[in-house]
């Protein structure tokens, strides 16, 4: 008897093994999203930056219906070009979230790829980003981009998403810089380290894993299905709840971080430009448009604008080049399942940034 159950388990193990064995050659075949391998962040590495000098497959959904190669460059950032902390020309520093990050996009399409270039004689375009990255982070890349390469320009992309979560109050992801409530001394910002544990380094490697994790993005489809929570309304990508309190927060952040920019960056007002997303796809219908402008995304992106403008930054608001655009051509500035900018929705923001570079 015991003979037979332990050669049962064992035939139960080795089916498995096979099973596994079999599926991950299969995934092998299929274009998974192999993830980006976010690097250590540490006293050593403070700066969240990815795997260098790797060339991976981004995809996302379960159908792969979305796929891009994508490059980390001698740094660690997503760029096709390599950077060098010295040369013949000044920096011009692209800085944002994943809508710089781009990996659904492909480099020559994006804003920083198109930049690069059309302004070849003139400026080195380097871009520093990370998804998920808010305000608060954006001051650690601009002093970051500030003291390895001495960056003489910036360019800023901002996102709805952008100001409640720099407060460690409504995020406070591993890798990232963050405000605090009650603020630190002089708004001073706070590190998340984050140490890739052994089995997250472990399963990088298994292609089965990666799927499950990245395209089928099987834990957030396990906690939808036990959470009781209704589902946020969004307008601009993020929850369009506009009470007081998340107001007022995001305001202080983009306060602080207004203030806090010409030191990090050591660059003049003039010298540093805020893209402004706008806020799609509300923006495709003059009532839809109308219909949001008490949202959350609406409030903060004028009222960040506003202050930008006031303390002598360029804020473009990219809502009416976008609406131009749409009602000659028709063609959104999304893609079908996801809301970051396809490359027309980059070509319109080069274009919007290569305006004000060239007056």
């Amino acid at each position: 008897m015991l003979k037979q159950i332990i050669h049962n388990t064992l035939l139960i193990i080795a089916s498995l093994v096979a099973t596994f064995l079999l599926m991950e050659g299969v995934f092998r075949l299929l274009p998974v999203n192999e993830g980006l391998r976010t690097q250590a962040v540490n006293n050593d590495s403070p700066i969240i930056h990815f795997e260098k000098d790797r060339t991976s497959t981004w995809s996302r959904f379960p159908d792969f219906s979305m796929k891009n190669t994508v490059h980390a460059n001698n740094f660690g950032f997503i760029n096709d070009q390599d950077y060098t902390v010295d040369g013949d020309r000044p920096v011009l520093a692209v800085i944002g979230d994943s809508y710089v990050e781009a990996a659904m996009v492909p480099y020559e399409e994006t804003l920083q790829g198109r930049l690069a270039k059309s302004l070849a004689s003139t400026y080195r375009v380097y871009s520093f980003a990370a998804s998920g990255a808010p305000l608060s982070q954006y001051l650690a890349f601009a002093g970051y981009a500030k003291d390895k390469f001495k960056a003489q320009k910036m360019v800023f992309v901002i996102v709805s998403n952008d100001f409640d979560e720099s407060l460690t109050k409504y995020k406070s992801a591993p890798g990232f810089h963050y405000f605090t409530l009650p603020p630190k001394e002089n708004h001073e910002l706070v590190r998340m380290d984050y140490t890739p544990s052994s089995t997250v380094r472990l399963l990088r490697h298994s292609r089965l894993a990666l799927y499950l994790v990245t395209n089928l993005q099987l834990t957030n489809t396990i906690s939808t299905l036990f959470s009781d929570a209704p589902a946020a309304v969004n307008v601009g990508q993020t929850s369009a709840d506009a009470n007081e309190e998340r107001l007022n927060d995001s305001k202080y952040a983009v306060d602080a971080f207004l203030a806090l920019l010409p030191e990090y960056s050591g660059l003049q007002p003039s010298d540093i430009i805020f893209v402004v997303d706008g806020l799609r796809p509300h923006l495709y219908s003059e009532t839809n448009l109308k219909n949001v402008s008490k949202s959350y995304a609406a409030q903060m992106r004028d009222y960040f604008i506003a202050q930008a403008l006031q303390q002598h930054f360029t804020a473009i608001d990219l809502t009416d080049a976008f609406i131009k655009d749409f009602e000659q051509h028709r063609q959104p500035f999304e893609f079908p399942k996801d809301g970051h900018w396809n490359g027309r929705g980059h070509g319109i923001a080069a274009q919007q940034t290569s305006n004000v570079l060239a007056q």
